[in-house]
C-alpha cells in the first residue's frame, strides 16, 4: 500500500513543485500530468480552462487513484479549483499567487506580479489583492511568450538568450520601484536564478513551493492509502505529438518515467 501525490499544470511548470515535494517526502508515490494538448492556458477563456482542467482531472483520478492532487498551476488553480473540489472527492492543493507573503514582508507597499494573461486579470487574483494586500500597490505583468519559450526552448538556450527573454519583464518592475516580485505562474520558477542577477539585491524573488508542499504534506499525512503495492513515479501528457521528445526529456530530468499518453 502506498500513498500517490499527483502533480497537474498545463505544461512543465509543477515540476519544479513535485521535485521540492519529493525532496521533503520521498517516501510517497509521485504522478505528473502536463497538459500538452492544450498548452498555453494563459490566453484561453475561463470556461474553456475550466472544461479542459475537469475533464483531465477526471481521467487522471480514473486511471490513477492518487491520495491528493496538487493543482501546480497558477491558472487553473485560479480558475478550477473550487469547482475541482465540488466535483471530485479527493483532497486538491492549488498553487495561487503568493499576494499575502509579498505584502506581509513589503516595506514601500509596492509590489509586483508576473504571471499569466488569465491570471492577471482575473476576478481570484483580484480578491487576493483586495484581502491580503490593502495598502499596497500591486503592478502587473504578463508576458504569454516567456511561458511558451520556457515550454519549448528554455533547455536549448544559453543564459544570454535567457536574460533577454525576461529583461522586458525585470525592467517593467524595477521602472515601478517594487520591493519583491512575485513569480505568479509556475512556469516562472525556471528564471528565478536569472532574475536574481538581474535585479538589485534589495528586490525579493517570491514563490509558493514552500507554502505550498507543506500544505500538501499536511493532507498527504492523513489521505487514505491507495490500492497500490508498487508505484513507479510517472511523467503523462494529453498528447503525444512532434513536442513527445521534449517532455520525455523532462521526465528524465526530474527522475520520472515517462508513461505517455493519459487515457481518453
Amino acid at each position: 500500500m502506498s500513498k500517490t501525490a499527483g502533480f497537474f499544470d498545463s505544461g512543465i511548470g509543477g515540476l519544479p513543485y513535485l521535485k521540492y515535494m519529493r525532496e521533503k517526502a520521498p517516501y510517497y508515490c509521485y504522478k505528473y500530468i502536463a497538459d500538452s494538448e492544450n498548452f498555453p492556458y494563459g490566453v484561453k477563456s475561463r470556461d474553456a480552462i475550466l472544461d479542459i482542467v475537469l475533464d483531465i482531472i477526471g481521467r487522471f483520478i480514473k486511471q490513477e487513484n492518487p491520495s491528493i492532487i496538487v493543482i501546480a498551476c497558477n491558472t487553473a488553480s485560479v480558475i478550477a479549483l473550487e469547482k475541482l473540489r465540488n466535483t471530485y472527492d479527493i483532497p486538491f492543493v492549488g498553487v495561487v499567487p503568493a499576494i499575502k507573503p509579498a505584502a506581509n514582508i513589503s516595506k514601500k507597499r509596492r509590489i509586483g506580479l508576473f504571471a499569466t494573461n488569465r491570471t492577471v486579470n482575473d476576478a481570484y487574483t483580484e480578491n487576493l489583492i483586495s484581502s491580503y494586500a490593502n495598502g499596497c500597490e500591486v503592478f502587473r505583468y504578463a508576458d504569454p511568450d516567456i511561458v511558451s519559450f520556457i515550454e519549448t526552448s528554455f533547455f536549448d538556450s544559453d543564459e544570454n538568450t535567457i536574460m533577454n527573454s525576461v529583461r522586458p519583464a525585470v525592467d517593467y518592475f524595477i521602472d515601478k520601484k517594487v520591493d519583491n516580485i512575485i513569480l505568479g505562474c509556475t512556469h516562472f520558477l525556471y528564471l528565478d536564478k536569472y532574475f536574481r542577477k538581474m535585479i538589485p539585491s534589495s528586490i525579493s524573488i517570491i514563490d509558493s513551493r514552500e507554502g505550498v508542499s507543506n500544505q500538501a504534506l499536511k493532507v498527504m499525512d492523513s489521505a487514505p492509502e491507495t490500492d497500490r503495492e508498487n508505484c513507479s513515479d510517472s511523467f503523462f501528457v494529453t498528447s503525444e505529438d512532434d513536442s513527445a521528445e521534449n517532455y520525455r526529456f523532462f521526465s528524465d530530468y526530474f527522475n520520472l518515467k515517462y508513461s505517455g499518453k493519459l487515457p481518453k
